[in-house]
């Protein structure tokens, strides 16, 4: 690229934002939370939300897609959307008590507030959350 350019540099910077935009577009918004991890999610975000899901659970299977909606649409900086094997980390879920998948647990300052059993709709889980998102 020449120095100076007005183009070039134009067109670099439409390139780069460019280039984020899908980046963030087709990241997955949703962290694979284990124990190795949890508690610096825990502690480094404000709000952590929690899918307990398993790959044998079909509810959890489909309802997934409803919560990484919500992920992208929501995603701002000190909230965390993460998935739990139970299968593979069923410490989280013990520590958590989760007895029932899917479940959503809600964590806001390291401390558990709330816990969403079961699969709704994008809207009313938008609804059961958002006071956390404010508090």
């Amino acid at each position: 690229m020449q120095d100076g350019n007005p183009e070039l540099l134009k067109l670099a910077e439409a390139i780069e934002r460019r280039a984020s935009f899908l980046e963030m577009k087709f990241k997955d918004p949703i962290l694979d939370v284990t124990r190795h991890n949890l508690d610096e999610l825990s502690s480094g975000n404000r709000v952590l939300l929690l899918f307990f899901t398993a790959e044998w659970c079909g509810p959890c299977i489909s309802y997934l897609a409803t919560y990484r909606d919500l992920a992208r649409e929501i995603s701002k900086p000190g909230v965390v959307f993460g998935k739990v094997d139970v299968d593979r980390a069923a410490d989280i879920a013990d520590r958590y008590n989760i007895d029932h998948i899917p479940s959503i647990a809600v964590i806001v300052n390291g401390k558990l507030v709330d816990v969403i059993i079961g699969s709704t709709s994008k809207e009313k889980l938008k609804a059961r959350i958002e006071p956390y998102l404010h508090a």
